[in-house]
């Protein structure tokens, strides 16, 4: 059964594609991705009812994370959060093109993390996937301020093949080691800081 995030992420196909084929710069593609991912997640935000960061992991460790029927299952591996597969895999050979991806596919992961060397990404779809998630976490609260789910690492499902954010492996006092050994199996990582 596919996580509801994909099926609410496939109802918009049509508009993130225009976004990913626009003669735009990586930034504008990616402010309007994070923009698109915002507005679907602040339909969601009530499911975030947590006082403190310990209620979320205590929920999270225990399988009851209620944003997990959005995005799937995840484990936690002392304090990285993995989830098991991607909600966006199903949907990626709806934008294949005569059976390819269109150029930007590949182009866009590349510049994406040239650009922003503190994230990191597989195919376009994990701009709306990590903003989405980011935007549901600000809802716990951080003292006067909130959390941020920050990416660590994402692992493709077809190859194996991981991309790390040196940023998230830095919040996350991880090693390129621990998440290879911690990420086999599963699509991606991320810490809630």
């Amino acid at each position: 059964m596919a996580a509801e995030l994909t099926n609410i992420v496939k109802k918009y196909e049509d508009e993130i594609k225009a976004v990913l084929s626009a003669e735009k710069t990586i930034i504008e593609k990616t402010v309007a991705l994070r923009l698109f991912a915002r507005r679907i997640a602040s339909g969601y935000s009530d499911l975030m009812h947590y006082d403190t960061i310990d209620d979320f992991f205590s929920d999270y460790k225990a399988g009851k994370y209620p944003v997990s029927k959005l995005e799937g299952e995840g484990v936690m591996v002392g304090d990285i959060l993995f989830l098991k597969k991607c909600p966006m895999a199903p949907l990626l050979e709806d934008f294949k093109i005569d059976g390819s991806f269109p150029g930007y596919w590949s182009s866009l992961p590349q510049e994406f993390m040239a650009d922003m060397k503190n994230e990191a990404i597989l195919h376009p779809l994990c701009i709306v996937h990590q903003s989405f998630r980011d935007q549901l976490t600000k809802q716990i609260p951080k003292g006067i301020s909130f959390l941020h789910s920050v990416a660590v690492a994402c692992r493709s499902g077809s190859n194996g093949k991981v991309v790390y954010s040196n940023f998230g492996m830095q919040m996350a006092e991880a090693t390129v080691e621990e998440i290879d050994t911690a990420i086999d199996g599963m699509a991606c990582a991320f810490y809630v800081k």
